[in-house]
């Protein structure tokens, strides 16, 4: 299946579509009971829009496919236009499908899924700095398009720092450019508090929206045989993307090895807002997946041998699908 996404044409979105939504097909058809609803880690915004549909396991793993199909446009999109493939194909876009499809924790809406939605915007903004001319609206952009999704999940406040030294990273920046990357924090945060203080829901917002970024870490987790497959499986997919380190830096430009480094730094800070919760979820991860998917397109791309790139596709695939219907088998 890997062989269809070695091309660069426009009508693989398609094959990108089918591709994501059999990933996802067992959650969506109600093989897969949605992971228990966590009441501490949305934001009012993400409650209020969309906390409903965790009633509704259907239209949320319908919804979670869309999403993640959105998402891997943007990542392959993104992945193209800064040319950290060697070659552009849909690599990025149906690996992150598969990273962001790996566990069933992962299949159902969250705050931390629709806040990875803006993600490939806000390094989309980021990167450009290194050669764009219009720095300000690229400083503004990253730090708004983290904002919005700290709105959704208030512990993505971490990636403002990733954001903020990745700018500095690539590009030397004035007082008045790094005032501009606060002013993009501020806007997003005024405009939706204002929102809620028209609907007498300031304080709701305040308290939500500002303790929620740290919780004290308690490393309680369930270690029974199909909790530790799902965190074997996805610690193993992420120990492989980030010890590729050697395949990601040869031969590249230095502003691809700049972008790589951000990308590290999006994945550690990640993993480290997982852990710093009293109870081990693993959908926290979720906003390491698209720099995982990008990891494992350079991966897969420096394996000259194709055959043997289809069979450790299709080894993962067997993996993913005896995850799914595990707890059915048992």
């Amino acid at each position: 299946m890997l062989a269809f996404f070695r091309n660069n044409h426009s009508t693989t979105a398609f094959i990108l579509a089918v591709y994501i939504a059999l990933l996802r097909l067992p959650a969506i058809l109600g093989w897969v009971a949605p992971p228990e609803a966590a009441t501490d880690d949305g934001g009012l915004l993400y409650m209020d829009l969309l906390g409903h549909l965790h009633d509704n396991p259907f239209f949320s793993a319908v919804l979670a496919t869309a999403l993640v199909y959105i998402q891997a446009l943007a990542i392959n999109w993104l992945t193209d236009h800064y040319r950290i493939l060697d070659n552009r194909n849909w690599y990025p876009g149906a690996l992150y499908g598969f990273a962001a499809s790996c566990i069933p924790d992962f299949l159902f809406l969250s705050p931390t899924l629709v806040a990875v939605t803006f993600i490939p915007f806000a390094l989309w903004s980021i990167f450009g700095v290194y050669k764009q001319t219009l720095v300000l609206s690229a400083a503004f952009n990253s730090a708004f398009w983290i904002t919005v999704a700290t709105l959704f999940y208030p512990p993505a406040v971490w990636l403002l720092p990733v954001a903020y030294l990745g700018l500095l990273n690539l590009r030397a920046l004035s007082i008045q450019k790094q005032l501009v990357f606060f002013t993009g924090i501020l806007v997003p945060v005024f405009l939706t508090f204002t929102a809620y203080f028209w609907n007498d829901q300031a304080i709701a917002f305040l308290q939500i929206q500002f303790t929620r970024w740290l919780h004290s870490p308690a490393f309680q987790y369930s270690w029974d045989f199909y909790n530790t497959l799902k965190i074997l499986f996805l610690s193993a997919l992420l120990l492989v993307s980030i010890l590729g380190f050697n395949v990601y830096y040869f031969h590249k430009l230095i502003q691809v090895k700049k972008y790589i480094s951000i990308l590290y730094w999006v994945i550690l800070v990640s993993l480290a807002t997982t852990l710093t919760h009293p109870e081990i979820r693993l959908e926290h991860a979720l906003p390491a997946m698209p720099a995982v998917g990008i990891f494992l397109s350079l991966l897969g791309q420096s394996v000259r041998n194709t055959a043997l790139a289809d069979l450790l596709h299709l080894g993962l695939l067997l993996i993913l699908f005896y995850i799914q219907f595990c707890p059915n088998i048992s």
